[in-house]
């Protein structure tokens, strides 16, 4: 890999580059003239064809990009402290990423005004104060004004445009980061329809507007992936990386229209702060070591397989990494896409042998498929493939993310990732345990009205005409027992004991059971009801299990089958 300062590839402009309209202290400034088409915003050479089509966005209906009037490049900009009137406009503050850059913002000498998800404004201030206590700016909650709003409303942009002055500019971290093919509909109505949105209100404003997309954009892609790149024929692993997509696309389009300046901001797999692995949501590679940490008892000495690809990397970067560098960038450099990645990424085997160690599980092993199948697999491996399979192309492979326009605004800069070793994960998995991985800092639950209702019909009518028969085939030798708590139903909890495969006791009396269960209820009537596999509720971190894990790892698989066969519909209480 190269160091930073480093050129990779041929010196390509990007898609798109405008000039401001305002300068960091407020003030209009010119727009300047743009080049002739197709020739290089740097130099001014003409771009042969080859260059030209390289850059050509194939997909989604946006025009060939090799017809776009290429910006003349701005100067770069001398780095200049915020003044006490400027205000950024920030979604996603309660988000992993969002809540660093309001961070980074907040200690730049900046206000923001946050758009926030909540019924009122209080509870959208609570929100606020709860993320910015997370990255330990609290005492300057009064620099940040919270407007409860949902980016997907097509009514918020005459609302800001109202109630909102002095904006300088729009930083959009928004978006939903799910990867299940059922979350699609969701993941384009946010990603995509709601950046339409911001993008409408910056043009109304005429402000700049920086965009916090993925680098996995990228796609199925392999080899280098350069930062001018965005559509290149790639095929996509879920609808994450494909909403994600469009919304660039959308951005490019909107940028070359207006004439306004665009920062794409890409960055990899985010994680905690490099310091003490501070951060607001424990997803993407949390789900991992969760998952690790919770089956390590239980696997012990034994070995445990993974299938994944040891030659493969894992691009990570800590969200205040993330956060400083882009509003670094947006203070002193041209609007364009960067890639803000790990110069370095760490390999799978390295990081295998350091989970290894931090979970004391000293039989983990990275298997290709082929040799996986070779040999039946444990309970706890089997679980663990079913519950990551949607993580699976990141386990096989990633390209390597050019940084040539990252390099070059950060040369003159301290601004580094972390070493990714043992004691940088220690920190992360320190934090995560501490927070016992966010619940410590979660909003408390809302229960829909009837909810309640249907758990208790589920134990006191559906279950009870289930007592004393064989729950499924073949579980002669299952005795076990477990306790289901419904957190947000005042913690209460039913207790049910299996003998030789059938249901012989439900019990509130709080017999003692070899492991518990606790969860939501829109989690517990989401698995009742068959659509969604008690597995993967615990490895998406819905679902808790606590006791003896490898009876709750067996019993979760024996209960996946049983609400598969009988599943209990919330909305009609019946057996589907």
């Amino acid at each position: 890999m190269g160091h930073r300062g480093t050129v990779y590839g041929p010196d390509r402009p990007d898609l798109w580059s405008g000039r401001l309209r305002r300068r960091p202290d407020g003030r209009e400034r010119g727009q300047g003239h743009r080049h002739q088409p197709h020739r290089d915003g740097r130099t001014g050479h003409r771009l042969d064809r080859r260059d030209r089509d390289d850059r050509r966005p194939a997909r989604y209906g946006v025009q060939d990009s090799s017809n776009l009037r290429q910006a003349k490049d701005p100067e770069k900009r001398v780095t200049l402290p915020m003044t006490a009137h400027e205000t950024v406009l920030l979604t996603g503050i309660t988000g992993s990423i969002g809540s660093w850059v309001a961070e980074t913002i907040l200690q730049d000498g900046g206000r923001i005004v946050a758009i926030v998800r909540a019924d009122t404004e209080s509870a959208a201030a609570a929100r606020v104060r709860e993320a910015l206590a997370v990255v330990s700016v609290q005492e300057h909650a009064d620099h940040v004004k919270a407007v409860c709003g949902d980016i997907c409303d097509g009514q918020l942009v005459g609302h800001l445009i109202r109630g909102e002055t002095g904006i300088s500019h729009i930083v959009h971290c928004a978006g939903v980061v799910e990867f299940g093919q059922e979350f699609a509909a969701l993941s384009h109505r946010v990603n995509v329809e709601g950046t339409a949105n911001l993008l409408t209100l910056a043009e109304k404003l005429r402000v700049p507007f920086c965009h916090f997309s993925t680098a996995y954009v990228a796609g199925d892609r392999q080899g280098r992936v350069f930062e001018h790149e965005t559509s290149m024929g790639q095929q996509f692993h879920n609808p994450y990386e494909s909403s994600k997509c469009q919304a660039e696309l959308l951005v490019q389009d909107w940028a070359m229209r207006t004439g306004l300046g665009a920062f794409m901001f890409r960055p990899s797999i985010v994680v905690g702060d490099s310091r003490q692995g501070r951060i607001v949501h424990f997803d993407g590679l949390y789900n991992f070591m969760r998952m690790l940490d919770s089956v390590a008892g239980a696997v012990g000495t034994r070995e445990f397989r993974v299938i994944a690809n040891p030659d493969a990397t894992k691009n990570l970067v800590p969200a205040d990494y993330v956060a400083r560098a882009a509003w670094h960038i947006v203070r002193t450099s041209a609007p364009r896409t960067y890639h803000i990645t790990n110069p370095q990424p760490v390999s799978l085997a390295v990081l295998r042998d350091i989970f290894a160690d931090l979970f004391t599980i000293p039989g983990a092993r990275l298997v290709r498929e082929e040799e996986f199948r070779r040999k039946r697999p444990e309970r706890s491996e089997s679980m663990y493939q079913k519950a990551a399979v949607q993580y699976a192309p990141y386990l096989a492979a990633e390209p390597v993310f050019d940084r040539t326009n990252t390099d070059a605004a950060l040369r003159d800069t301290s601004l580094m990732p972390p070493e990714m070793n043992m004691a940088f994960f220690q920190k992360l998995l320190d934090y995560a345990r501490r927070t016992k991985w966010g619940k410590a800092h979660t909003e408390p639950p809302v229960t829909l009205p009837g909810r309640e209702r249907f758990v208790e019909q589920y134990f006191d009518s559906f279950l009870t005409e289930k007592m004393h028969q064989q729950l499924l085939p073949n579980l002669k030798h299952l005795t076990a027992s477990c306790r289901i708590v419904v957190e947000d139903l005042s913690g209460r909890s039913w207790s049910l004991r299996i003998d030789q495969g059938r249901l012989e006791e439900i019990s509130q009396n709080g017999m003692v059971c070899q492991c518990t269960f606790s969860l939501h209820s829109d989690t517990f009537s989401a698995i009742v009801g068959g659509r969604l596999a008690p597995q993967q509720a615990f490895f998406q971190r819905k679902i808790h299990i606590a006791g003896d894990m490898e009876t709750g790892l067996k019993l979760a698989t024996v209960l996946a089958a049983f609400f598969k066969k009988w599943p209990y519909d919330m909305e009609t209480h019946c057996v589907g």
